[in-house]
């Protein structure tokens, strides 16, 4: 007995075969047509829609045999798969690749065997439609042509098989999308946090309706959006230093760009902003290309910064006036609690 190699491909073949979603699936008419067909059409004994994996081949439909699979290493259908051509055996006793094999010595006495490869949407064998009988039989071109013929609308049935579970998976995908942007915004909403996206190639911008009421706007107001509708709203003594953030976020030395800026309000005073973001993209020359992150508003937090800063600085003048050395009083005050 001569089993049959693998074929180069083998590990591409078994993932075609996997992303099919037809091994080990259940019984179906669809399969079974092509199998009835081609044994009332040859008048065979048996026809199997065979899918062969790593270690069996393994009969999606089959007619006039109660097996459900069979060892790959004793199969016919794996030389089919290894040469990926029509394997026509008139009588397997006669034949050294098959002589001893045991569907040949034993059940179920294979004599004639023509089995046509089937194949993935990209060209992949990934079993046979083939004949069996126990009979030594000769086949004509017609029939085999015919048998052929079958094959091919049975592999377009495999092909809209594939199709529709990649159909399902895109819907579940997307599905699942979904879930995840709606978890996203009420994130970002509950936040509020404000969102941009930035072109970098191009300059064109995405800002949430947010980022404009952080300012004072309505979204609509800004458009046109692209990043010149951020640059004429920061303060000209932040943008020399978002540029140094921004180059080194581009050339790998910052893994974030994050500033805290200053943006003018519709109104026209100045409001505290913390952007934050990351290049989440990049073209085939490895430049960025696409940008995003977040701005929230620090207003509120810069004052207490600035006013706890004027506190404390009105203290020392206090201390100074008084000739009380602060320090001095503050190291032996933390000396006595200690």
């Amino acid at each position: 007995m001569l089993p049959a190699e693998l074929p180069l491909n083998e590990t591409e073949r078994l993932q075609a075969l996997a992303a099919t979603g037809l091994l080990d699936s259940p019984d179906s008419d669809n399969f079974d047509r092509f199998t009835r067909l081609a044994q009332a059409l040859f008048g065979c004994k048996i026809s199997l829609f065979t899918l062969v994996d790593e270690k069996r081949q393994w009969f999606k439909s089959r007619q006039g045999i109660a097996l459900k699979e069979t060892p790959r290493d004793v199969s016919f259908c794996g030389h089919a798969v290894f040469n990926d051509k029509l394997l026509y055996v008139p009588d397997a006793s006669q034949d050294q690749r098959f002589a001893d094999n045991p569907l040949v010595t034993g059940a179920p006495a294979i004599r004639l065997y023509a089995g046509v490869p089937l194949h993935s949407v990209d060209g992949l064998p990934l079993g046979t439609l083939c004949i069996i009988d126990d009979m030594p039989r000769e086949l004509n071109q017609l029939q085999l042509t015919l048998l052929q013929d079958l094959a091919a609308l049975a592999e377009a049935e495999i092909a809209r098989c594939a199709l529709t579970a990649q159909k399902k998976q895109l819907e579940l995908d997307k599905a699942t999308l979904e879930q995840q942007r709606q978890r996203l915004n009420a994130f970002i909403d509950s936040s509020r946090l404000a969102t941009w996206e930035w072109n970098v190639q191009t300059g064109d911008a995405i800002f949430n309706t947010r980022w404009s009421e952080i300012i004072g706007y309505e979204l609509h107001e800004l458009m046109p959006l692209s990043v010149e509708t951020w640059l004429k709203l920061v303060h000209p003594a932040d943008k020399a230093r978002s540029e140094r953030l921004l180059q080194r976020h581009f050339d790998g030395e910052l893994p974030f760009y994050e500033l805290e800026c200053r943006m003018q309000h519709k109104a026209g005073h100045w409001v505290w902003v913390l952007t934050q973001g990351k290049v989440i993209s990049f073209t085939g020359q490895g430049l960025p290309r696409l940008m995003a992150g977040t701005h929230l508003d620090i207003t509120e937090r810069k004052a207490n910064e600035e006013a706890i800063t004027e506190a404390f600085s009105l203290l020392q003048r206090v201390c100074r006036n008084a000739g009380i050395d602060i320090a001095s009083s503050t190291t032996a005050k933390n000396t006595t609690e200690d």
